[in-house]
């Protein structure tokens, strides 16, 4: 019988390996920063709730889930 060859398979590729981290918006595939994503999701959640879009309440709690998704993930 042959002896089973090891393969080693490399780690997929990410955007981070290449220096870029960031996202790309889909219809004009241009990379923004992350920073730039944080600052947009957090100031737009505030702002909502400062202008009464939304329960001060349910920003809280959507707030709190993204927090504890992010350090679960992470």
């Amino acid at each position: 019988m042959p002896a089973a060859s090891s393969r080693t398979v490399p780690p997929p590729a990410s955007s981070a390996a290449h220096g870029s981290a960031g996202y790309v918006l889909p219809l004009l595939h241009t990379r923004v920063p992350s920073a730039a994503v944080e600052v947009g999701f957090w100031g737009g959640l505030a702002a909502a709730a400062v202008l009464g879009a939304v329960d001060p309440a349910l920003v809280l709690l959507v707030g709190a889930g993204v927090v504890i998704a992010r350090h679960r993930r992470g």
